[in-house]
């Protein structure tokens, strides 16, 4: 038993819970319990994308939902499926070639990036003498002050932008002020840039977005950050309309005097980016807005208004614009949109997904279109891939009832040079983790191997049956070459109820953790794409929810440790970080683990792989994270078993581990928060910390402050600058 779930939930994740009951409560009297073996896999209709779809068929799929009658099951196939999906994804999200990472062949560890050569936004960025720090825009309130309700305007912050694969969990950090309550004062977000040497070098204010990451090249700072409406409702696509993401392209070759040379605002929001060189890709989500228009028809009176409304709209009009240092641009061109080859002309999507190529030095753009929703994306240095779950059937004709499964991911495959289209497929079960992307990875052939999970069946709600497929482009298609399990391989991936908790590729390998009462770490062979073959296993205590490779041989594995109760229950306990020899395939063992805190012990590694850092120098490898440490006294009662015990948090900080010569060691901690100070208590926020080593030399970032310390003597920490 991996949590105490509901004890866990932040306030904002259990708005998001009700959100999703509330989605699936709507739907009980609507789906059919039979048909829970009609599954996708065996009814696959043609999800290829149409390349030359006219601006009639565009049109139509834009608009579709909105010629029809909201409680038919024409809608509720679409636009309900489709936010019960983005709903759970942000659930999961809330709780994150080679897929090695990045070897910096600087003399310090950068961001923590899946591919090789594929740079992804952070926080923060180091160019080996200066930091860039992102700091939020920061609001206080005069409670002795309150303004009018009857005449204040609101105030509206923007949503940040999240690493996360869907937007929805940006929700989280939007500001919005009513228009009545207490005055307050903002000040604006900042951009700081500050010497290692601990001198304060300059502060740009961003007043026109709310910053969430940025990217370095050369002597060029790309800062990205979304803007939303203050009434927004992310499950409801509709109340995307009017959002915009912003992008200000930097100049900092002046530490003490940067300067926005390129100021860009992007109809729709962004929900992810990455850097190739002096290219940023950005894949956005937009969803056209068109005045009066009644989103939700129950009339015929309502369809024939729509009709009116949307016969008077051109095209154009209805698709996004960039705005580049004020002067607009057609984002794409109608015929650079892909429609689904859906055989019924009623099922469309009011989203689109917009995949846009900026030039750093110039902010010259392209740019391609995509009917469709995306929930996340993975890219190597030649492809993209995006993925979204479905939880409906493709069908000649839709269905009476809604097919209700464990639902399927739907991949896209883009060529990066052209953005040419390289086909779709459809793979049964989801990718299911809290970093859906990791469960994605291509091989040396150009073949992309995914692992996806689905449930066992009607009546249990987690995914337990676990399947790695291998698909590669032949002609126009994505087509699937081999499965795991198979006939030939027919032992499963996890044992009975267990669920996969993290998943890395790594060149011809792949690593998958399941996990119910012991932690099985398997090693799947991929040396030959078409007949992958589970070639060893190793059982465990706890469970290991990040997965990082250190070399061919080593494998840093770090999550929870577990303890078997007399009622035969699991329960989680701290953090643990194990090191793993993986030399021998058919036989990995554990190296050695080290074991912090005490159950309560969180790390914002689970969930967010940019807080590891790490870097091989001199022989060892080093590396570190933050962790918030709960070894304090035993915090209320437990249940059943002793060993679900809670114990209160004593501190947190940056923890720095050594591996030297197959063993693993712990070197001490930047502690920046702890119980010992009475004006601090465990309830901080953890997921803005991160690491950066440089040589004997350790930085810690936490709420937008630096910290440094000397790796031999990390106690010995500096203030706060």
């Amino acid at each position: 038993m991996k949590t105490n779930f509901l004890a866990s939930l932040s306030y904002s994740t259990m708005i998001k819970t009700a959100l999703l009951t509330a989605f699936m409560t709507s739907l009980i009297a609507c789906i059919d319990p039979d048909s829970e073996n009609e599954t996708q896999a065996e009814n696959k209709a043609d999800i290829q994308l149409k390349e030359d779809a006219s601006q009639a068929e565009l049109k139509q799929f834009l608009t579709a939902r909105f010629t029809q009658k909201a409680s038919s099951s024409n809608y509720a196939d679409t636009s309900y499926m489709e936010s019960i999906a983005i709903a759970e994804n942000a659930l999961a999200d809330d709780t994150a070639s080679s897929d090695a990472s990045e070897s910096n062949p600087a003399d310090f560890s950068g961001t923590n990036n899946q591919v090789a050569g594929v740079d992804e936004g952070d926080l923060w960025k180091y160019d080996g003498e200066n930091f860039f720090v992102l700091k939020p825009a920061k609001v206080d309130y005069q409670y002795d002050e309150f303004t009018d309700c009857n005449t204040a305007e609101p105030v509206i912050f923007s949503a940040a932008l999240t690493t996360a694969s869907s937007p929805v969990a940006e929700q989280d950090d939007m500001m919005t002020i009513l228009p009545c309550g207490p005055m307050s004062t903002t000040t604006p977000a900042q951009l700081r840039i500050v010497k290692n040497s601990m001198e304060e070098l300059a502060n740009l204010e961003l007043e026109s977005m709310s910053p969430s990451e940025m990217y370095l090249n050369d002597n060029s700072l790309v800062v990205l950050g979304n803007r939303n409406h203050y009434q927004n409702n992310w499950a409801s696509a509709e109340t995307w309309q009017d959002g915009q993401s912003h992008m200000s392209i930097i100049d900092v070759q002046t530490k003490t005097q940067p300067e926005i040379k390129h100021s860009i605002v992007l109809d729709g929001y962004v929900v992810q980016s990455r850097r190739i060189g002096d290219e940023i890709f950005l894949i956005s989500r937009y969803s056209p807005n068109i005045p009066d228009l009644i989103h939700y028809p129950e009339t015929d009176h309502d369809i024939a208004a729509n009709k009116r409304l949307i016969n008077d709209i051109n095209l154009s009009e209805l698709l996004p614009k960039l705005t580049i240092n004020e002067q607009e641009f057609d984002l794409v061109s109608d015929s650079s949109c892909l429609i689904p080859q859906v055989a019924n002309p009623n099922m469309g999507s009011i989203s689109l997904t917009m995949i846009t190529r900026i030039n750093i030095d110039n902010a010259q753009f392209t740019s391609r279109c995509m009917a469709g929703d995306v929930h996340g994306i993975y890219m190597s240095t030649n492809n993209l891939y995006t993925f979204n779950t479905s939880y409906w059937n493709f069908s000649d004709s839709l269905p009476e009832s809604l097919h209700w499964t464990s639902g399927n991911t739907h991949l896209h495959k883009f060529d990066l040079t052209s953005f040419a289209y390289q086909g779709s497929a459809v793979v049964a079960g989801q990718l299911a983790s809290n970093n859906p992307r990791l469960r994605l990875g291509e091989l040396k052939d150009g073949s992309i191997a995914v692992v996806t999970s689905k449930k066992s069946s009607n009546t249990d709600w987690r995914l337990t049956q676990h399947q790695l497929t291998v698909l590669k482009t032949q002609g126009n298609e994505l087509k699937t070459i081999a499965t795991l399990p198979n006939d030939e391989q027919p032992a499963a991936i996890g044992k009975v109820n267990e669920q996969i908790y993290s998943v890395r590729f790594m060149q011809d390998r792949a690593y998958i953790v399941t996990f119910e009462k012991v932690d099985p770490l398997y090693v799947i062979d991929l040396s030959n794409p078409s007949q992958p073959s589970i070639a060893g296993e190793l059982e465990i205590p706890g469970f290991s929810d990040y997965l990082h490779p250190i070399s061919n041989d080593l494998l840093l594995g770090i999550g929870k440790d577990a303890i078997l109760g007399a009622s035969g229950t699991t329960w989680y306990q701290g953090i643990k970080v194990s090191l793993f020899n993986v030399s021998d395939i058919q036989q990995p063992t554990e190296l050695g683990n080290i074991q912090i805190g005490k159950r309560g012990s969180s790390t914002p590694l689970s969930y967010d792989p940019l807080s590891f850092t790490g870097i091989q120098q001199d022989g060892q490898y080093r590396f570190a994270f933050p962790i918030m440490e709960n070894n304090g006294p035993a915090q209320g009662n437990y249940w059943g078993d002793p060993e679900s015990q809670f114990y209160q948090w004593s501190q947190s900080g940056l923890y720095l581990f050594e591996i030297k010569d197959n063993q693993l060691t712990q070197a001490g901690a930047l502690i920046t928060k702890s119980s010992d100070n009475s004006d601090e208590n465990g309830y901080h926020n953890m997921n803005t910390s991160r690491g950066l080593i440089q040589g004997d030399t350790v930085y810690h970032l936490n709420d937008s402050d630096l910290y440094k310390a000397d790796w031999n003597q990390p106690g010995d920490m500096s203030a706060k600058f």
